[in-house]
């Protein structure tokens, strides 16, 4: 009798683990990826958690570089809340925004030496880290939405065994990507591509800094909560960076000119300390898995493609200018982009990773990926 009535409570609190993550809105259907035999992260198939091993609560620690208030703060907060409920609260999280434990490019040494359990990031920060996934932020990708993107960005790491070896040291949750990025300015309306000579532009490390070379502006590295004052004060004459940041980082109130070209995206990553990961009990992981990958894609493409929207208004209400190229001038900015591409691929391919193969990969996911559910 006591044997029978273990197995009906642990067959309950399964379907409470499954029911909880499903708490969202259905997971929308992504498109099949190549076969390239590449070893795919796996997800627990339902019915298969382990049963709870305890009652204790684990307590998570989570960075992020990025304010409470905004985009992040909401994913974050939203993707927390779903593994604490489908793990009937015995995970708990607690989330340092702003980077209180630490800066931006501190992410992946504080993943690593266990300063925090969980971190927020972009492989972009980290220049020469990630040499396969750069192919996702070469110049005028035709990417049209954070949706489109991130299941994109999440694609490119199950079918690649080259991305997926640059992030072999760490539990991977997520891996998405923001909105594509104008390029914006406060004094200078950027008109034709001769106009890019002799600016100082903001962008990030890898194939942005590429492009920017090759426009012949110089490219400035600086932390994105430094762009304000700096194009305010004329410390830099543009920024590229996504649209979402203009909202997040109060940018529209000094930027006057969006050259809205879709310069590019920028890939994110979710990632757990392994051994943290390895320590918490069986059932405990599978719930993890469980809300991670696709089912927290479904909380991050909703919130950054609403802040595009907010942040299309906020420009909008103060009356800065958006424009593009005339077809002419877009066809010079085409032809760069290009190059920047095809230099990239030269070189990746001179490091022994599979530029070519990678690059197409990315095109053929993004033509298969709808631009909204």
């Amino acid at each position: 009798m006591k044997k029978a009535l273990a197995i009906i409570v642990a067959l309950v609190l399964l379907v409470g683990v499954f029911a909880a993550c499903g708490n969202q809105p259905a997971a929308p259907s992504t498109p099949s990826t190549p076969d390239s035999g590449a070893s795919t992260p796996s997800t627990p198939d339902a019915g298969t958690t382990p049963p709870p091993a305890d009652d204790k609560v684990y307590t998570l620690t989570v960075h992020s570089h990025d304010p409470e208030v905004g985009v992040t703060g909401d994913f974050l907060k939203a993707w927390a809340a779903s593994v604490e409920e489908a793990s009937g609260g015995r995970l708990k999280f607690n989330i340092y925004h702003g980077a209180t434990l630490g800066g931006p490019k501190d992410a992946l040494e504080m993943v690593s030496n266990g300063t925090c359990d969980i971190a927020w990031g972009l492989p972009s920060f980290f220049g020469g880290v990630f040499p396969a996934s750069e192919v996702f932020m070469l110049p005028l990708l035709p990417i049209e939405t954070t949706y489109q993107g991130s299941h994109v960005m999440w694609e490119l790491y199950k079918a690649s065994p080259e991305v997926q070896a640059e992030f072999a040291d760490y539990k991977v949750l997520l891996l998405s990507c923001n909105t594509q990025s104008p390029v914006a300015t406060k004094h200078v309306k950027i008109e034709t591509v001769d106009d890019f000579a002799g600016l100082n532009i903001r962008g990030n490390s890898g194939p942005p800094t590429s492009f920017i070379q090759a426009l012949g502006a110089a490219p400035v590295s600086m932390p994105i909560t430094d762009v304000y004052q700096s194009i305010h004060n004329s410390t830099i004459d543009a920024v590229i960076t996504d649209w979402n940041a203009f909202t997040q980082f109060q940018l529209y109130e000094t930027c006057e000119y969006y050259l809205d070209e879709n310069i590019g995206v920028s890939s994110y990553f979710l990632l757990m300390n392994p051994d943290k990961f390895a320590s918490l009990p069986a059932d405990l992981q599978a719930i993890i898995d469980e809300c991670s990958g696709d089912a927290a894609l479904e909380y991050f493409y909703t919130y950054w493609d609403a802040s595009y929207n907010e942040t299309r208004d906020n420009v909008n209400a103060q009356g800065s200018t958006t424009y593009k190229f005339s077809d002419e001038e877009r066809a010079k900015f085409e032809a760069i982009a290009e190059q920047v591409t095809q230099e990239w691929i030269a070189n990746t391919e001179a490091a022994g990773l599979p530029g070519t193969d990678l690059y197409n990969l990315v095109l053929d996911l993004i033509e298969k990926t709808p631009a909204n559910p």
